[in-house]
């Protein structure tokens, strides 16, 4: 009897990540009551700025994505694996935007050099930076961490857009990127699904 394939275990993964967003979503929309009742908790973002968030992390992801893909730093295999991943974030966004759009929203920049792009970094705690990268691992490194920064803005508005049909769509693309973010453990070491995905369900970092 033959074991699970790595396609298999990754759309395992990603299901269970769309499944966990989805929990947390419905946890965040049947309680606002409790919410609004802590008395040191932020008030939520309205969806437009949450909209906006989220394009603009997708943006910064996947600026990343073209400029590595762009370098000659990553092996053979690991820009096999990458080279996809763009198409998947520029679908993200143009989804995203048309949200944002139908609610009169503003959509924000994309960052306009690399120099803007590490700021972003930055501030969202991502360690390396573009142009500093010693080889293919730091590349990696830097991109796993970027898309789980990326998940993470995703778990953190699921808990509180309360539209159905926004969160079906955020969680299919929370689960693409989970899907990602899995994909590119297996290119560090040891390279092994345990690793790659050490949890069921996916928050990011936040």
């Amino acid at each position: 009897m033959r074991g699970p394939t790595r396609r298999e275990l990754l759309l395992t993964a990603a299901g269970a990540a769309a499944a966990g967003a989805i929990g947390e979503a419905i946890a965040g929309v049947a309680a606002p009551a409790a919410r609004a009742s802590t008395s040191s908790a932020k008030a939520p973002l309205s969806v437009p700025d949450q909209l906006q968030e989220l394009i603009t992390v997708e943006m910064l992801l996947l600026y990343c994505y073209q400029h590595v893909l762009a370098s000659s730093i990553l092996s053979p295999r690991a820009r096999r694996t990458v080279a996809p991943f763009v198409a998947h974030e520029q679908a993200h966004i143009h989804a995203l935007e048309r949200e944002l759009t139908a609610r009169g929203g503003h959509i924000p920049s994309p960052p306009a050099s690399p120099t803007a792009a590490n700021h972003a970094l930055a501030q969202r705690k991502v360690g390396g930076r573009l142009g500093q990268l010693r080889g293919d691992l730091d590349a990696i490194r830097l991109l796993l961490t970027t898309e789980q920064v990326t998940i993470g803005v995703y778990s953190a508005a699921l808990t509180t857009i309360g539209q159905p049909t926004l969160i079906e769509l955020l969680c299919q693309m929370m689960a693409n990127d989970a899907q990602h973010d899995a994909m590119l453990g297996l290119l560090l070491p040891p390279g092994k699904i345990a690793s790659a995905v050490p949890y069921g369900l996916v928050q990011g970092l936040q």
